[in-house]
């Protein structure tokens, strides 16, 4: 029994010695070194990499020995480094004239792992440290070339120079130029070639020949080549203006700068400038700005000729000429017979032309712009030559309508244009028509709409959909795209939503809706909407505007009897006057209808109180009735009495303002009354019975009216009627 599991045991044990060893060189395999660079007596750098991330490496260590280049048993320990990343530097070395062999031990949390040892030669891992570019000088032997002057950081033994290696590169505007040559050697490095005004990017590297799979690092400088005239003219293109009036037009010219190497330099300012053909006119836009491709001048209707010219700082292109046709001879070149657009996708389309027949064109001009037309500068434009018949434009943008069009070139002379309108991809439109009701009837509704505009349809419109609706039932016309205008009849009584939709290839959008009203004529349920939306607002805003006014007639303002001037009136009880012989007033005094004005000199207001006055003879057994109010008047009035025996005197109840001076009072004749109803001598007739005035006119203070006739009456006296004056107590309160 016990010899039975003797074998046993052996077996199990060789299955665990094979177990570790399979693992350790699957780990092994995992570990590798890559490659290791000797810097010439400086350090040694190796780099490995790991295929196996299972083994949560922590650490390497890398250890560099010498050995026998022919056995590869004998090992001289170099040195060795610690690190976390993917390689590490042995330093320093004395010379790279040996082999060595190099492995790297990760650590894991488990154990470790040791890769397989890398032997490498030492001179075949040599990179050298960059050579350094002390000058660059015009070259002995080639006129137009710069030499470069150089020289390498380290010294190399005599023996060892003739593997050294310099390699050059010169690149300006994306071309490269290079040339290799021993650095040690007779031969120089030289730049041919270069181009007046250029900037170039001079890079030099170093390899020791042995190693060839490592060279050295870049070093490099920049230098400028001197400046030359620019050796071609600027492309010139131009865009005419309709006449704006009699004998003038706006012309805007267009230019692209002097492409490189052309250019030979940076250019300064441009100089434009067009004469007529038929005078000595001249238009120019003196010295422009590098940095400006445009120039607006105003020219006349006659045939001209442009030129434009470019600097720099060491002179001036050759000029560049553009004829402008004459106002009336702008169509007389033939267009392309025909153009077509194709899209190769969001932002390039191709354009195709065929050339008109019978014709020697010199080229064609591609022009595009974005709709709508916003400036002369917002135009796009190539030169193309002859021979070409299509040109891919770049740089659009998707859903954005572009006029394209190709002008054929005769000579100095363009011919007319002819275009098409494309888009890159189409899209849906962002809004829908504006729609109008024309008219309305008992049964039906006549519709237009305005086109919407073509960078708002994002594409090419289809067709328009009439969309209308009554009491929850929808219908829908649909009109061809060049339709505006429609008619839609056998329409029941009500108020219809209508809207209109335009339709492009992608999709539609409606615009606003009006509500219709069907079944009276000629009547819109929106007209009358804002008739009564205006109706009361004006209801609402009189009251506001006249506030002011009616709180005056609802509130009015009470005078203040405090500040009235009877308030200094004196209480005497006015004197009894009685009337002299009205025989001496006998036809002296006509009052009836008449107006009497009265101007005071000597007081700001003289108070005066109107009324009318009748007189009556008195017997001495009657007694005299008056009576009066303080308002309208006094009358006295006898009913015994003829119409010629009474008679009405009117006085104005009103304030005067003092005058500068003194005026006299006069009548203002009022139409003459008649005899039966006005007769003064009547009151002159009874002597024996004289009416008193003094009660009933009141004169400020001591001062008298002065009555003066019109026509042939007289002014009367004081003392011829002192019964019309009243004496007040002087006013003191001035």
């Amino acid at each position: 029994m016990s010899q039975m599991k003797l074998p046993r045991a052996g077996l199990l044990l060789w299955m665990c010695v094979m177990n570790r060893v399979l693992d350790t060189a699957a780990a092994a395999a995992a570990l590798s070194i890559t490659q290791c660079v000797i810097m010439q007596y400086t350090n040694i750098t190796c780099y490995w990499e790991t295929t196996d991330h299972h083994h949560h490496i922590s650490s390497y260590r890398l250890q560099i020995n010498k050995t026998s280049c022919e056995s590869k048993h004998r090992f001289i320990p170099v040195g060795f480094c610690n690190t976390r990343g993917s390689d590490c530097s042995v330093q320093p070395i004395d010379s790279a004239l040996h082999c060595f062999c190099a492995d790297v031990l990760a650590t894991t949390r488990t154990g470790s792992i040791r890769s397989p040892p890398y032997f490498f030669s030492g001179v075949k891992a040599v990179k050298l440290r960059p050579p350094q570019i002390t000058n660059l000088r015009p070259s002995e032997r080639r006129s137009g070339c710069l030499q470069v002057i150089w020289r390498m950081v380290e010294s190399f033994p005599k023996n060892e120079k003739v593997y050294i290696l310099l390699q050059m590169e010169y690149t300006t505007h994306n071309q490269t130029r290079s040339q290799t040559i021993q650095a040690f050697s007779e031969e120089t490095l030289e730049l041919c070639d270069l181009h007046p005004g250029s900037k170039y990017m001079v890079r030099l590297r170093a390899q020791d020949s042995r190693a060839h799979a490592h060279w050295s690092s870049w070093t490099s400088v920049d230098i400028t080549t001197a400046e030359k005239a620019p050796s071609a003219a600027p492309q010139l293109w131009r865009l005419i203006q309709p006449a704006e009036e009699a004998g003038r037009r706006s012309l805007t010219l267009l230019w692209k700068p002097v492409s490189w190497p052309e250019v030979n330099g940076v250019v300064l300012s441009y100089s434009a400038t067009c004469r007529s053909d038929l005078d000595s006119s001249q238009w120019t836009c003196d010295t422009i700005d590098a940095s400006r491709r445009s120039c607006i001048l105003t020219v006349s209707d006659d045939p001209c000729h442009c030129s434009l010219t470019a600097t720099n700082s060491a002179g001036t292109s050759p000029p560049v000429h553009i004829s402008i046709p004459a106002h009336t001879h702008a169509e007389e070149l033939p267009p392309p017979q025909a153009i077509s657009v194709t899209p190769l996708d969001d932002t390039r389309l191709t354009v195709e032309w065929t050339a008109a027949l019978n014709q020697s064109e010199r080229g064609f001009v591609v022009q595009w712009t974005s709709v709508p037309y916003s400036e002369p500068t917002s135009l796009h434009w190539e030169h193309i030559n002859e021979t070409a018949r299509s040109f891919v434009v770049t740089g659009l943008l998707p859903e954005v309508p572009y006029n394209l069009s190709v002008v054929s070139l005769y000579g100095r002379q363009a011919g007319s244009d002819m275009s098409v309108i494309a888009f890159t991809r189409e899209g849906a439109p962002s809004v829908g028509p504006n729609m109008t009701a024309l008219k309305t009837s008992s049964s039906g509704v006549v519709l237009k709409w305005d086109p919407v505009p073509l960078e708002k349809l994002h594409g090419f419109i289809q067709n328009y959909t009439i969309l209308y609706s009554i009491n929850g039932k929808d219908k829908s016309v649909k009109v061809d795209a060049h339709v505006e205008r429609i008619s839609l009849s056998g329409l029941t009584e009500g108020i219809y939503n209508i809207c209109v939709m335009a339709h492009t290839a992608v999709g539609g959008a409606a615009g606003p809706c009006q509500m219709v009203l069907v079944g009276l004529e000629d009547v819109q349920v929106i007209p009358i909407l804002l008739c009564a939306l205006l109706l009361c607002f004006l209801i609402l805003i009189i009251p506001v505007c006249m506030r002011a006014r009616i709180k005056r007639c609802l509130c009015p303002t009470v005078p203040d009897p405090s500040k009235s001037s009877l308030s200094v009136w004196s209480n005497a009880k006015p004197c009894q006057h009685k009337l002299p012989s009205l025989s001496t007033m006998n036809s002296i005094i006509s009052m009836g209808q008449t107006t009497i004005y009265q101007d005071y000199g000597e007081k700001d207001y003289v108070p005066v109180q109107v009324f009318t006055y009748h007189t009556v003879p008195q017997d001495s057994n009657e007694t005299e009735t008056k009576t009066y109010n303080s308002t309208s008047a006094v009358t006295h009035q006898d009913s015994k009495l003829t119409p010629a025996q009474a008679f009405p005197t009117h006085f104005l109840n009103q304030s005067y303002t003092k005058p500068d001076q003194v005026t006299p009072a006069g009548y203002k004749e009022d139409p003459q009354p008649s005899s039966d109803d006005l007769l003064f001598e009547s009151l002159f007739t009874y002597n024996s019975n004289q009416a008193d005035l003094c009660g009933y006119i009141y004169v400020s203070e001591s001062y008298a009216p002065v009555i003066t006739t019109v026509d042939s009456y007289r002014t009367l006296d004081l003392n011829e009627c002192p019964h019309f004056l009243q004496v007040l107590p002087e006013d003191t309160s001035t």
